[in-house]
């Protein structure tokens, strides 16, 4: 089975599709708007179920 490299964080592997920790969620004209922090601490932010965001790795 082949998995897209959006469904896994490339820094920890946590699953995309599983938030580690909601940070906040905003309904908008467009879908909820969920901001999430993956198990390594990187920010994230989805429309629905699809990833429209990944923070970069902290140096």
């Amino acid at each position: 089975m082949d998995r897209r490299t959006d469904d896994f964080c490339p820094c920890c592997g946590w699953p995309t599709a599983e938030p580690y920790e909601v940070v906040s969620r905003h309904v908008t004209s467009e879908g909820t708007i969920t901001w999430s922090r993956c198990a390594c601490g990187r920010l994230q932010v989805h429309r629905g179920a699809t990833l429209v965001l990944r923070a970069g790795v902290r140096p």
